[in-house]
């Protein structure tokens, strides 16, 4: 609308320009005719002064309110900005609590499922070695029944703390597998080394001295079972899961307060 005031109002400034020039060059006009024309051609050009003039402030009022209008959008923008940011920092830190056991400060089961997966199909692209470790405190049920349910939950959050501070790999991963059941996930890993560090595991665990008077070794111990396979087509993650769980079994019948490591997985 201001533009197309603007050009009527330019448009009449060039039609009295243009008259003026006409009414020059008309020799048949008096002095006097001339001059009254010419001074109703000054107020025809005054006014287009006066409305241009008009035009021109709200113009400037018009264009301050835009540069006001598209400051506040830029900074709703920013704030949306960091408040999307804010959100995302929170959603992640959601994220990661979910996955955390409540109790002991390791992963949780939902984690450890989701990881164990994730590794195992790293594997398979890689060809390459995944191990798991199952560890089951010993004679657990015992020391809740003795001491109370809180000295046991204590004695959990001991154990998770010991076995995050065991861990030297980013890749690998504590988990609280479930009830007395803890589990370790350590990729490419080969089972001379394996043993090795699953036997630091159950030392580390003894060497907290947890007392325990139903336990025939008088403290906090825990069987281990440990399992290793080569990540192939014709094997399944919870063929490592089981293979894992019967040596923890065999860890316990022989006597518990052991590392117990399955056979390799078949290839064949």
């Amino acid at each position: 609308m201001i533009k197309r005031n603007a050009e009527a109002i330019y448009a009449e400034e060039a039609a009295v320009a243009l008259e003026a020039a006409r009414i020059a060059d008309d020799p048949a006009l008096t002095l006097e005719a001339l001059r009254e024309k010419y001074r109703f051609l000054a107020r025809k050009y005054h006014y287009a002064i006066r409305q241009l003039v008009k035009l021109t402030s709200v113009s400037d009022m018009l264009q301050g309110k835009l540069l006001r209008a598209q400051d506040e959008l830029a900074r709703q923008n920013t704030e949306l900005e960091l408040a999307r940011a804010r959100l995302e920092q929170s959603n992640h830190l959601l994220r990661q609590l979910s996955y955390l056991d409540a109790l002991t400060g390791v992963a949780n089961r939902r984690r450890f499922n989701e990881y164990l997966d994730q590794e195992w199909r790293r594997a398979l692209r890689k060809g390459s070695t995944l191990s798991l470790l199952l560890l089951d405190i010993d004679y657990f049920k015992r020391l809740n029944d003795i001491a109370g349910h809180q000295q046991g939950d204590e004695c959990l959050r001991q154990v998770g703390e010991a076995l995050l501070a065991s861990i030297r790999r980013a890749g690998d991963l504590v988990a609280r597998y479930g009830g007395e059941e803890f589990a370790v996930i350590l990729p490419e890993s080969q089972s001379d080394w394996l043993m090795a560090f699953a036997e630091e595991i159950r030392a580390a665990i003894a060497d907290l001295k947890i007392p325990h008077q139903a336990s025939p070794y008088g403290i906090l111990t825990a069987s281990i079972g440990a399992a290793t396979a080569v990540a192939l087509d014709q094997h399944c993650v919870g063929d490592l899961v089981s293979a894992a769980d019967k040596a923890l079994y065999a860890a316990k019948e022989a006597g518990r307060n052991r590392v117990s490591l399955a056979p390799a997985l078949s290839t064949g």
